[in-house]
């Protein structure tokens, strides 16, 4: 069931590939193509230093056998989805001795996402959905210190939100005295030696790796080969006046839009489309449902005396901690700018409802109040269905128009072989007409051979423009080829 929901709920944003496609996860779609033809060996993503690019291998395969395209380009990530779904549930019956069923009720805040949550946790080149099955594996390893600590490195270097789940344990390790059992030395040496070992080698790989594309190298673009750990400080930002409205807009702001617990519309979270997710009445509702839950939760763990840093709390704990630390991380370091935009880098929250329920649903006894949350639960999940109900019914009766794909269609059809264009449209033309046409960025640069190749065609090369010029050609609404010359 966990699966099947996972898979009805990404059906549009998988099969559709003008549901929510742009320049970045053309990027990574270009960088699986270049492997999947041997053109380039990326290790890290193309001029990303500080994220691995695992996404462009499991894409490379599936272009093989699929072609290169949208639906084959999103298709590992969906399955990735599945993954996660089947081992939360499993998770939370194994180690929180929830039953199967009964499972599902706290997963179903990721099963059944809703649709603006559902597009990060399907986005190419945002490495969003693998730090949650990083932090699941991390659990089931906990206890063996080297492939902890491997697991652990390949997991940071490909998105840094992985460290969460480190800071989990650590706090669990230490309410539970852990240092007092024997072995803990022995272990955290091999764990750091697991964690050196991959790091170390992922860095050396990185020598002989394509950081910027095709035709390029650490010694070719030197400049650009900065450390994970700097390349990520370098997008910190910390101001203590900022943190009680940075507080107040992750409850009201950023859950309420993880959860759909507000009304937005769905073009805000990137999908294409004229349609909104969520609904006002639900924040209160979750508001209310939340502060009682966690009243009743707490009088539960004070009355039975139990310790949520032992079974069967610890899973549910550490899931909690997990998304707090995603949660506080979020609002303190991006200096209060809380917002739907950069809601990918708070997307590991979701782990503190799907945490705090399963862990209330182990402790309560009386049916009643069970049925209760199960009940409230259940809201959250219809109101999601319901949006991503609507949204297939858009998509297969009055589907939006892919303005990309009319453009990617018109240079080729007209027989243009270079253009040059902002990077939000270069990228994803670039990818969409298959390579047949290049367009090369005029601001933001990822694919060097890209530049090249357009600079040795300058007096062919055409212009993505979206505002009138003179010559040029209405492709779709604002947006204009341009014949060649100084822009």
């Amino acid at each position: 069931m966990a699966v099947a929901l996972t898979l009805l709920r990404s059906g549009v944003l998988t099969a559709f590939e003008g549901a929510h496609f742009d320049s970045d996860q053309a990027l990574l779609g270009l960088m699986a193509k270049h492997l999947a033809e041997g053109r380039a060996v990326p290790v890290f993503a193309y001029a990303h230093p500080y994220m691995l690019g695992v996404e462009a291998w499991l894409a490379a395969p599936a272009f093989l056998i699929g072609g290169v395209n949208v639906p084959m380009l999103i298709l590992p990530l969906t399955i990735l989805n599945m993954v996660v779904a089947a081992l939360l549930v499993l998770g939370l019956e194994r180690a929180a001795g929830l039953r199967p069923f009964l499972a599902l009720v706290p997963a179903s805040f990721f099963i059944l996402a809703a649709p603006g949550t559902a597009e990060l946790l399907l986005e190419a080149n945002g490495s969003n959905v693998e730090p949650f099955l990083y932090v699941l594996l991390l659990w089931w390893l906990r206890h063996r210190p080297v492939a902890f600590g491997a697991l652990l490195a390949f997991g940071v270097l490909h998105r840094e939100f992985t460290i969460y789940a480190f800071g989990a344990l650590a706090i669990l390790w230490v309410l539970d005295r852990g240092w007092h059992r024997r072995g803990v030395a022995r272990d955290a040496a091999l764990g750091g030696l697991g964690f050196a070992a991959v790091w170390q080698v992922i860095y050396l790989l990185k020598q002989f790796s394509s950081v910027d594309g095709p035709g390029t190298s650490v010694g070719v673009i030197a400049a650009d080969a900065g450390a994970n750990v700097a390349a990520v400080a370098s997008h910190a930002c910390v101001d203590a006046a900022t943190l009680p409205l940075a507080a107040w807009r992750i409850l009201n702001v950023h859950v309420a839009a993880l959860l759909g617990a507000v009304q937005r519309p769905m073009v805000n979270f990137g999908i294409n489309s004229h349609l909104s997710q969520g609904a006002d009445w639900l924040g209160p509702f979750l508001a209310l449902f939340g502060g009682a839950l966690i009243v009743r939760l707490f009088w539960l763990l004070v009355r039975d005396r139990q310790r949520v840093w032992t079974a069967p709390l610890a899973f549910s704990t550490y899931l909690f901690l997990v998304g707090m630390q995603s949660l506080a991380a979020y609002g303190v370091f991006k200096c209060g700018v809380v917002d739907v935009g950069t809601m990918r880098y708070g997307l590991l929250g979701l782990f503190a409802p799907i945490g705090l329920t399963a862990a209330y649903l182990t402790c309560e006894r009386r049916p009643a109040w069970r049925a209760l949350v199960i009940a409230a639960v259940l809201v959250v999940g219809v109101v999601s269905a319901r949006d991503h109900v609507r949204l297939a019914r858009e998509y297969l009766y009055d589907r939006p128009a892919n303005w990309r794909r009319v453009m990617a269609d018109y240079l080729v059809d007209h027989g243009y072989r270079y253009a040059r264009g902002d990077f939000w449209d270069a990228d994803s033309v670039t990818f969409l007409a298959n390579e047949r046409v290049i367009v090369a960025s005029t601001n933001v640069v990822f694919i060097r051979e890209y530049q090249w190749l357009v600079a040795d065609h300058l007096d062919e090369a055409v212009s993505i423009e979206h505002h009138p010029c003179p010559g040029g050609s209405l492709v779709f609404d604002r947006v204009y080829v341009c014949p060649p010359g100084p822009r």
